[in-house]
């Protein structure tokens, strides 16, 4: 079976790998309800699969997802859309531990060593000699967290180039790929890349009833494996397009 992972290559692998397409695929994301259907490394998990994907289709490189680092007192189902307390009861959290007294940082200062993090994480993908650096924002905040970083390492690295996008960022504007919050299609996407973590027979008899954390289109009834393999194969698609253009820019620069 082909290797795309790059931590599990051997160094002829990469090196190998690397003149045929130099470009790296990292999904971001982190822990958050995504009601209770639906894993709760939703984000990263769907980002996890979709760069694997692109990397055995492009011939790049699958690098470790970044779990960890963000906030968790900001833009987060648990800590800020919470507001009559539901889901913390549903998972045992207490208030306290979802603010920001609790990291002794405010969330912007947060938010700033996150960026810095991410910083860190481009100028490694440059030191090994990537091209392109593709970055799926699976947990939608981090998008507006990531852009920033984007355009100030690409003005000052040129022999890399990246970019960091949503799922429906990277293909053309198409009815079939959307976004959304552990509905339609959050549903439908980790239902067709992991569908062990996905149980829609948790609301059998429980049609009618309101769904906590679950922001979109019902997915009880509008969310499909089909829709998922549909949409995932147009994103996959155009994130490869978009390393195909980043490696191009590097490479004339």
């Amino acid at each position: 079976m082909e290797k795309v992972c790059y931590e599990e290559m051997l160094p002829h692998e990469i090196v190998a790998r690397r003149k045929k397409f130099p470009a790296a695929f990292i999904g971001l994301g982190g822990l958050e309800w995504h009601g209770e259907h639906l894993a709760v490394g939703n984000d990263a998990l769907k980002a996890e699969k979709l760069c694997k994907l692109a990397a055995a289709r492009s011939g790049g490189f699958a690098f470790p997802t970044l779990w960890y680092g963000e906030p968790r007192s900001t833009a987060l189902l648990e800590s800020d859309y919470d507001k009559d307390g539901k889901i913390k009861a549903y998972m045992g959290f207490k208030s306290e531990k979802l603010s920001a007294t609790h990291y002794r940082k405010s969330n912007e200062e947060q938010v700033e060593f996150y960026r810095q993090l991410l910083h860190h994480v481009l100028l490694q993908m440059n030191t090994l000699e990537m091209k392109a650096v593709c970055l799926l924002c699976g947990h939608y905040p981090i998008h507006g967290w990531a852009d920033p970083v984007v355009q100030d390492f690409n003005a000052q690295v040129k022999d890399t180039q990246a970019f960091a996008g949503i799922e429906f960022h990277y293909p053309p504007e198409t009815p079939d790929v959307g976004g959304d919050h552990a509905a339609k299609w959050e549903t439908s996407y980790l239902w067709y890349l992991r569908p062990e973590c996905v149980d829609m027979s948790i609301f059998l008899g429980r049609e009618k009833e309101l769904l906590l954390g679950v922001y979109g289109d019902d997915p009880r009834t509008s969310a499909t494996i089909e829709v998922g393999r549909k949409g995932c194969d147009l994103i996959v698609d155009g994130m490869i397009r978009k390393a195909e253009e980043l490696i191009r820019k590097a490479q004339t620069s």
